[in-house]
């Protein structure tokens, strides 16, 4: 059993198109999306009709996919920078639900929240497939100390294992595939584990290329493969120029990345 995983796409269609141009060449045996289709990208109905034509990829909803359309509150202690970011995604929010037709909204709010594949008879062999976490599409699982100090030579938020036994505490799986955090890392979590498959776009460090995971059952267990491909950013960025979204600066500037 041959998975190929791809996430986080944001409205970035010449990505999406690359990954899955990738993704068809390796022939795996199935292909699952794990949420956030189009906000953030210049072309969300594009991005909807190209995964509704694959009929043969599986689909899971995002934080951003619900968040389509919606205005989001800033915590009431919000400094005025937090006030201006959410007044910012708020603009791009309903921006992207004027690009979209009734039934391409209803679609991208109906898909389901996870999807578990079986190699074998036991539940602890399964692979599940999450956009954050296995209780909601918010909560972050971040990458240990030690992998954001070797990408990022700092630790930004430390997160150790107690803090994701609320998650975790009542999960059967051999492997959680899972998106949201934009960095391809593995971690380990009591016997199971947790693959970050990262994104197509708007990636969280200096690698600007568009990413996905392939997991592989053999030999009892699934093997774990991260995967990156080049694509054309500037001609994206032109496209998101041309479009004149709210906030269409700060789309093009994060395709090329955080250093």
């Amino acid at each position: 059993m041959k998975i190929a995983i791809f996430s986080d796409v944001h409205g970035n269609l010449t990505a999406l198109e690359t990954v899955l141009a990738e993704i068809d060449r390796q022939e795996p045996d199935a292909i699952a999306f794990a949420g956030d289709l189009c906000l953030m990208g210049a072309r969300p109905s594009a991005c909807i009709t190209l995964l509704q034509s694959r009929k043969d990829i599986l689909s899971i909803h995002g934080n951003t996919d619900l968040a389509v359309g919606q205005s989001l509150s800033p915590p009431e202690d919000a400094d005025n920078d937090t006030k201006a970011r959410y007044e910012s995604f708020n603009a791009r929010s309903v921006w992207t639900r004027t690009q979209l037709s009734d039934a391409e909204f209803a679609w991208l709010q109906d898909m389901p929240f996870s999807l578990r594949l079986s190699p074998t008879s036991s539940a602890s062999d399964d692979l599940l497939i999450v956009h954050a976490n296995p209780k909601d599409v918010e909560r972050a699982i971040m990458p240990t100390d030690e992998i954001q100090q070797q990408r990022f030579g700092k630790v930004s938020q430390s997160q150790p294992d107690e803090e994701l036994e609320p998650l975790f505490s009542d999960v059967t799986c051999a492997v959680m595939a899972y998106g949201h955090v934009h960095l391809p890392n593995i971690r380990q979590w009591r016997g199971m584990t947790l693959a970050n498959i990262s994104s197509v776009s708007i990636p969280s460090d200096a690698d600007t290329r568009a990413k996905y995971g392939v997991l592989k059952w053999a030999h009892g267990r699934w093997h774990i493969t991260h995967h990156a491909v080049e694509y054309d950013i500037a001609a994206e960025q032109a496209i998101i120029q041309q479009t004149q979204a709210p906030g269409w600066e700060y789309m093009a500037k994060s395709l090329e990345g955080r250093p």
